[in-house]
């Protein structure tokens, strides 16, 4: 009996350790697959910068609960009546999100389904058609459940498309006038809703016929358009752009061109007359030479009052991440252009 006891002992302290182990592999599986804290920079670097006022950032993983990968995500938009938030990627997923705040800060995020953005007829966006870039979200903050709508620019095969919040589009897709002159990988970044002008789109880069470091902003009726200067940093580019709750927009420009250093820029534009330039200001300037710890920062979102979301696009690279942060736009005393480019 003593020897079949010893024998029975080991073999369940050997079950107990393959039970153990098996528990600790799933909780570092686990861990591998849930959002987690990040620091951008120390206090000391985001005080330079009063304007801007940080309130959390997540790094997301590389793949959901479900091993859907997550990736290349483009833009972002957030319902408030759904209390969601939506994201596009560059292959045509659409991702919803719940997020979770704690003391106004950002401290979780969870998938909660992933859809392919389809056509009309229920087919899934393939290759460069489904290259989004550019995301508005329309009835999203109206008392009412259930009607919004998502206005999704591309890229590689410029067009603008309607769909529902389930990524089936429900309108033919069409290309505005203000498109024109993009190259392939420098269109439509960038969209928000103006209250007085309606669907704005604004071109990543200095399309063909405009002077350098300026690009275009226009409405998506064809009716009007705007100069926009891009920041002197070489290779900045627009990649989005909401409105502020004064009537200015905040603009999200990035810079990437090696060996300088990564550049993201956060900046408020004035639009006046259409046909004019737009006056622009820095409102903070993060460089990866000065020690911020980024990435290819490229959406962004207006959560409520001052307070915005910007997403990273890691083009679906192990040397990159996907950063999901949120701050607040300080108002400033007063507005002061700076010198544009002419």
């Amino acid at each position: 009996m003593p020897a079949r006891q010893s024998i029975a002992s080991r073999r369940w302290r050997m079950l107990q350790t393959i039970a153990a182990t098996t528990a600790l592999a799933g909780l570092l599986s686990a861990c591998g697959v849930h959002p987690r804290p990040y620091t951008l920079a120390s206090p000391e670097q985001k005080s330079e910068f009063p304007e801007i006022q940080w309130c959390g950032t997540l790094r997301l993983p590389g793949k959901w609960l479900d091993d859907t990968p997550v990736g290349g995500l483009s833009d972002i938009g957030w319902d408030q009546d759904e209390s969601l938030l939506y994201a596009v990627s560059d292959r045509g997923w659409l991702h919803r999100l719940r997020l979770a705040f704690r003391h106004g800060e950002l401290v979780g995020a969870k998938a909660l389904n992933t859809y392919t953005l389809r056509d009309e007829t229920d087919v899934s966006l393939r290759g460069t058609l489904s290259d989004a870039e550019g995301l508005q979200l329309l009835r999203a903050n109206n008392d009412r459940r259930g009607d919004s709508r998502l206005v999704i620019s591309f890229e590689q095969q410029p067009r603008v498309e309607h769909f529902l919040p389930s990524g089936l589009a429900v309108n033919e897709p069409f290309t505005p006038m203000g498109a024109r002159g993009a190259a392939p990988n420098n269109g439509m970044e960038a969209l928000t809703l103006h209250p007085k002008y309606g669907l704005l789109a604004g071109l990543e880069a200095t399309p063909e016929g405009m002077s350098e470091g300026m690009t275009r902003i226009f409405s998506l009726d064809d009716k009007h358009e705007w100069s926009y200067p891009l920041a002197s940093d070489t290779g900045s580019s627009l990649t989005a752009m909401e409105m502020l709750p004064d009537g200015d927009m905040l603009m999200l420009e990035r810079a990437f061109s090696p060996p300088f250093p990564l550049v993201i820029s956060l900046r408020r534009a004035h639009l006046g007359e259409p046909g004019t330039q737009a006056e622009v200001r820095t409102l903070a300037r993060l460089s990866s030479g000065d020690g911020w710890s980024l990435d290819n920062f490229e959406g962004l979102t207006h959560l409520e009052g001052n307070r915005f979301l910007m997403i990273s696009d890691d083009n679906f690279s192990s040397f990159q991440t996907t950063l999901l942060s949120c701050f607040a736009v300080i108002e400033p005393e007063a507005f002061t252009a700076e010198t544009a480019p002419e």
